[in-house]
């Protein structure tokens, strides 16, 4: 019981952490950071500064696998029998598209954001002409490839997190 309880209080609130800071992203950071112009690179370099491209990737990989703990400890032993109810069928549903939105998130946003971030650094000392320039277009491919990948795992956490709440009701 001890072990149960403990899961589900990590996954609730990493879970809740990782999709409410992703929805946030999406919707009010990223578009007020690209509204502002080159100052909102300071933004995003502030974030990257206090560990957030770090802590993000722990967070969601807690909630995935204290996710997993409660599926395995909730319906039984691994297998086929897993997804044999409508409630386990979505639980299922919701732990992939968190699961896909975590691989999404790390070999996709992840390394753009990161890309970008190091990519504009450098740009700031080139000096003014074509190997900037170049430099700024790479930068502007990079985020919008991360932003594109954010708005997926929005999605993907959004469905997460609608077949969670509704899981019992199947």
């Amino acid at each position: 019981m001890t072990l149960l309880l403990v899961l589900r209080v990590i996954h609730v609130v990493a879970g809740v952490f990782w999709a409410g800071t992703m929805f946030f992203v999406v919707l009010l950071l990223e578009p007020s950071v690209r509204s502002v112009g080159p100052d909102g690179a300071k933004v995003m370099g502030a974030l990257q500064a206090r560990g957030f491209m770090t802590i993000m990737p722990v967070v969601a990989l807690l909630t995935i696998l204290s996710g997993i703990g409660l599926y395995w400890r909730i319906l039984g032993s691994p297998g086929p029998s897993w997804v044999a109810s409508s409630y386990g069928a979505v639980l299922a549903a919701g732990g992939m598209a968190a699961l896909v939105a975590f691989v999404i998130g790390i070999a996709v946003m992840r390394p753009a954001t990161l890309a970008a971030g190091v990519l504009m650094r450098n740009a700031g000392g080139l000096p003014e002409g074509p190997e900037r320039d170049a430099a700024l277009q790479r930068v502007q491919v990079l985020r919008g490839r991360a932003r594109g990948a954010a708005r997926v795992v929005f999605v993907l956490l959004m469905l997460a997190v609608l077949t969670m709440a509704v899981a019992r009701y199947a």
